[in-house]
């Protein structure tokens, strides 16, 4: 058998989703090694991470006619922080981003979290298509105009309107792709009424391992499998365990309003040094969360439990990695920053899994799709 780290840094490793942008705009130091955060350069090469797609969150509260332009800013930030870098490649191809491989350089993609951005409007989602963004997520917590968000407690009141409709069709047209995560079940059925290529769930689980809104179940496991869709593991703890997660929403419902005003400096207009002294106001706050959740704790044996689910149920050819870091506040046990990605594939191993089935869980399966949406 193949040593776990040869294969691991042989082997094209793809994360589909991280949120690191708002730290980056922050003057987050994105190029040299730090302990805050779960991504810099140096640990994505220790974790043997070769292609990393940064989604742009927007957050439902920005006010209905700023959220364009904030998105448009964000990509702004991301370009900027990346132009001609030794190191790292934003890419809108699938030649780009084999070409970052060969010079050996991490290819970046840019992505959108939440399609509120476009403001109902075909011309900015068009904008956004020509302007190097690759996927983007439907909606995120709160359901909008013309997508309904799993986490809405009246999501299935609709799913897709037909302006929603429309959108799937010009993201199509554009070669753009769909992410799934966060909309409602409904809403996911309309996709897949409409759309005439492959889907990915960008960071979700198994909902028959973790009863979370946020996860697919078997039955939308299948019919993304039939579309030659992919989706890709979210390491959130919440996502991952029915244990943990109703201690932690337990805990957040108790303590709502700390946690409403711990939460809202994530997307402030504020610099990185003034962003970690609010944070240590906090503290207490964490450190309890941490006491309630401990007992429950979840590691990577749990995200490869997800990855066996979801493998006997629609196979190896349908599952990536989403890890949804820097978008977390918590991370499971061993996996605390996207450096000991390699344990992922260690674990994997050790399930037996064969070195093809691995290599596409990996990145495989998601530069296949790439490649047939962008060509």
């Amino acid at each position: 058998m193949t040593d776990y780290k040869k294969l691991h840094h042989e082997t094209i490793v793809a994360d589909l989703h991280c949120d690191s942008i708002h730290q980056i705009k922050r003057g987050y130091d994105f190029f040299k090694r730090n302990e805050n955060y779960h991504i810099d350069v140096p640990r994505m090469r220790d974790g043997g991470v070769n292609l990393q797609i940064f989604a742009l969150f927007l957050d439902s509260a920005i006010p209905e006619d700023e959220r364009f332009i904030y998105t448009d800013s964000l990509l702004a930030t991301l370009k900027s922080s990346f132009h001609d870098r030794d190191e790292i490649k934003l890419c809108c191809s699938y030649a780009e981003i084999q070409k970052a491989f060969d010079d050996n350089k991490i290819a970046v993609l840019a992505a959108i979290e939440n399609g509120m951005a476009i403001e109902s409007s075909l011309d900015n989602l068009e904008h956004f298509a020509t302007n190097d963004i690759m996927y983007m997520t439907l909606t995120h917590a709160k359901s909008h105009d013309w997508c309904s968000s799993s986490s809405d407690e009246m999501a299935e009141r609709f799913g897709l309107t037909n302006f929603g409709i429309d959108v799937i069709k010009k993201m199509n047209e554009l070669h753009m792709i769909i992410d799934v995560s966060h909309i409602s079940v409904k809403a996911f059925n309309d996709v897949m009424q409409h759309t005439s290529q492959p889907i990915i769930a960008s960071h979700s689980n198994a909902h028959a391992l973790c009863s979370h809104d946020r996860n697919l179940n078997d039955e939308q496991l299948k019919k993304l499998a039939d579309n030659g869709g992919v989706v890709g593991m979210n390491f959130c703890p919440i996502f991952l365990s029915n244990q943990y997660c109703d201690a932690a929403m337990q805990f957040l419902k108790e303590n709502a309003d700390e946690y409403k005003k711990a939460n809202l400096p994530y997307s402030s207009e504020t610099n990185e040094e003034n962003y970690q002294i609010t944070l240590q106001k906090f503290k207490p706050f964490y450190d309890r969360w941490k006491k309630v959740v401990e007992p429950y704790a979840v590691t990577i044996e749990t995200i490869c439990d997800h990855i066996d689910y979801i493998k006997n149920l629609i196979g190896a050819d349908h599952i990536a990695l989403g890890s949804d870091f820097d978008g977390i506040l918590e991370t499971p046990v061993g996996l605390e920053d996207i450096s000991k990605m390699p344990l992922v594939t260690k674990e994997l191993q050790r399930r037996n899994y064969l070195e093809s089935d691995i290599q596409k869980i990996l990145g495989g399966n998601f530069l296949r799709l790439f490649k047939q949406i962008s060509s």
